[in-house]
């Protein structure tokens, strides 16, 4: 399998560009609302490097969904903007950490950077980044820049800042116009046999159909069922389900519903409906997809597994979502962060995500070791099958009297 980034290999920094003029001074503005600065949003966005999850479509539904404070940064050069940080700030044990808005439930991240203006410039100092986001107000002790793409880490204004691996890689599948070019990739016999014994067995229960939520009705149809079917899951597997709290649906109904100007929500839902038998009119999986430049994510996904348990009905649903983006132009399937069997089995490529952390004054100076040494932690246990299964029964003692927690936390 290949991996974008060797696991055990220092994190690469860029050499300093000589050609930079040493006169460039950063400093930072603090915008509450993203409307004043919606025409440099909206040019940096159309950038294929900027990801889907620093979107207004993302941060807007974040904000709606959630009701969290955001806040957003505009890094300049001498005065010339060059970047957008959208952020929240969260309170832990008395630290207050700033992140990406939504960055719990996001993926892969990287800011609204002006690539062509930052490729010419030397790596920014932590103290400098540090000072401008001081001295324009953020509030915070300490800024995690996590779920870097390797890319993006390498770049202003992140590519001089202290890091850790994230502990969940990421998973790509490369897509082709030709489908049994896709499929070669990852064992194009075995996985059309599997696919035509999945539609047998539906077959044999009264048959199926593919859904796609293209208005508001079918859309929350797929996503109630989501948020249905996937606790069963979690109680299953130990795990606290991260999609309980009202704001966070209220935030997938929002990426859901919210359409642009030809009628397409940010948040498109799929399904495999029965249309026969003693079950029709069920849905026994769904997925959440994005995409963006050609870069198509999986958000979500769940099964019903009280109904045709040997269906493989979430591995049908990938077949027939993976071949539709294929058959679209769609350069990308990528199955976002957290390694998992299925992922492995689908993606021929893995990328080694980065976290970089900015330290704001002493108090967070002084929790940034403790920052990365968690983050670290969490890898070792997820990269060890030992340490993973008592991590797992760890957990499922504690998760009833917890609350919910997301991927990163």
């Amino acid at each position: 399998m290949a991996n974008t980034h060797d696991m055990t290999a220092p994190i690469a920094r860029p050499a300093a560009r000589l050609s930079s003029p040493p006169a460039s001074r950063l400093s930072a503005r603090l915008t509450p609302a993203p409307d004043t600065i919606m025409a440099l949003w909206q040019r940096l966005e159309n950038d294929p490097a900027v990801t889907f999850h620093q979107s207004r479509a993302w941060v807007d539904a974040w904000a709606a969904g959630t009701g969290a404070p955001l806040c957003f940064v505009t890094l300049e050069l001498d005065g010339d903007p060059v970047a957008i940080l959208p952020l929240e700030i969260h309170l832990t044990f008395g630290l207050k950490i700033t992140r990406f808005a939504g960055t719990a439930y996001s993926n892969e991240n990287t800011g609204l950077l002006d690539i062509a203006k930052l490729a010419g410039i030397d790596p920014i100092a932590p103290a400098d980044l540090a000072a401008a986001l001081s001295q324009a107000g953020l509030g915070a002790d300490i800024v995690l820049f996590d779920k870097l793409t390797p890319a993006t880490a390498a770049r202003a204004p992140y590519s001089a800042l202290p890091r850790v691996f994230h502990q969940n890689p990421s998973f790509q599948l490369p897509l082709f116009a030709d489908f049994s070019a896709v499929l070669a990739q990852i064992n194009g016999k075995r996985r059309r046999k599997k696919f035509r014994g999945s539609e047998r067995r539906l077959e044999a229960m009264g048959g199926y159909r593919h859904v796609i939520g293209d208005d508001d009705a079918q859309a929350l149809r797929l996503l109630d069922t989501f948020l249905a079917q996937k606790p069963v899951r979690f109680a299953t597997q130990g795990l606290p389900n991260v999609f309980a709290d009202p704001g966070i649906r209220r935030f997938l109904r929002h990426l859901s519903t919210d359409r642009d100007a030809e009628g397409r929500a940010a948040l498109e839902l799929h399904g495999i409906e029965l249309t026969g038998g003693e079950h029709q009119g069920e849905i026994i999986a769904v997925a959440g997809l994005t995409s963006k430049h050609r870069h198509v994510t999986c958000q979500f996904g769940s099964i019903n597994e009280a109904i045709a348990a040997d269906v493989s009905a979430g591995e049908l649903l990938f077949y027939l979502m993976i071949e539709r983006a294929a058959l679209a132009g769609e350069a990308v399937f990528d199955f976002g962060v957290g390694d998992q069997l299925y992922k492995r089995s689908w993606c021929p490529q893995r990328t080694e995500l980065v976290d970089c952390y900015a330290p704001l004054n002493l108090k967070g100076r002084l929790a940034a070791p403790l920052i990365a040494g968690m983050i670290r932690l969490k890898r070792a246990i997820k990269t060890s099958p030992r340490l993973n299964r008592c991590a797992g029964w760890v957990r499922g003692l504690l998760v009833r009297r917890q609350p919910a927690t997301t991927e990163t936390e």
